[in-house]
């Protein structure tokens, strides 16, 4: 079997569990919280990666695509931790599950990375197996409290966290995406390999511009701020673009790229909007 056939096995699971969770639990919570906490979720394993893998180098995806080793260890960041990691997550929070069984699907996660590194399709450099075991505990203990209090995000730290991170998944998306499909590049010297670099550089930038796409959406109650965000992006990659640090290849230009950009900040901002709206309709006694 080709290495990219049990990433997608993985991810696929990740998919249908919580497809099943969603439809199991519909009546029981607002459409857009399955949504919203989701998209956190799934915010909160890639700002690790960054760090663990991006950073420090802790291990290897070998998904067999790519020849360079950071496109497939893009790529199987993308699969795994877009859909298997929230899968999980979504599923102990919804239901809600207790400590014995979080245990026991912190298990299956090791034993998965067991198989992997006996496939010879993931490996390690200096991560040990008990710092997943670690990791995975505490994430799906931080994100079950998390979606325990997404019922009453009135305000405060938490709910600017939450919006937080759904935007910056939103707005990062499709850069992972574009920069393995060969349409755009970044062009900086943080790394000698180019999908690391570009990811480094894009990564911290949207880190940063996330925090002004939040403020003038979320925080900032009248219309016209949520027009802002459009123009620092506009704004922003343009510079890169005139000083050469954005790279559009053959057959990409701006345009597609200032239109993916805007779409990814016009969903944020419907998110929010039906976040919010749900939230004022919840809050009516029921008759």
């Amino acid at each position: 079997m080709p290495n990219i056939f049990w990433y997608c096995v993985l991810g696929l699971i990740g998919l249908i569990v919580t497809g099943l969770t969603i439809y199991k639990k519909r009546d029981r919570h607002r459409g857009v919280i399955f949504l919203v906490f989701f998209l956190v979720s799934t915010s909160i394993t890639w700002i690790g990666e960054f760090v663990v893998l991006g950073l420090f180098n802790s291990y290897a995806y070998i998904t067999g695509i790519f020849a360079s080793p950071w496109a497939q260890n893009l790529l199987g960041h993308l699969i795994l931790n877009s859909t298997f990691y929230p899968g999980t997550a979504i599923l102990v929070a919804v239901y809600p599950l207790g400590i014995g069984w979080i245990s026991l699907i912190t298990i299956f996660y090791l034993l998965m990375e067991y198989l992997f590194l006996k496939l010879g399709i993931y490996e390690h450099h200096w991560w040990k197996s008990y710092m997943t075991v670690i990791c995975i505990f505490i994430y799906q203990l931080v994100t079950k409290s998390w979606f325990e209090k997404m019922n009453d995000l009135k305000s405060g730290f938490l709910r600017f966290m939450t919006f937080y991170l759904v935007g910056f998944v939103l707005l990062h998306y499709p850069v992972p995406v574009l920069l393995l499909l060969g349409k755009e590049y970044y062009h900086v010297h943080w790394a000698s390999d180019l999908y690391l670099a570009s990811t480094l550089f894009i990564f911290t930038y949207q880190l940063a511009e996330t925090v002004l796409l939040v403020f003038f959406v979320c925080v900032l109650e009248k219309w016209y701020w949520k027009i802002v965000p459009f123009g620092i992006a506009i704004i922003g990659q343009r510079i890169l673009l005139n000083l050469k640090i954005l790279v559009l290849c053959e057959g990409w230009n701006f345009f597609y790229t200032m239109t993916i950009y805007y779409l990814s900040i016009a969903v944020f901002i419907l998110i929010v909007k039906n976040f919010i709206a749900s939230e004022v309709n919840n809050s009516f006694p029921k008759k």
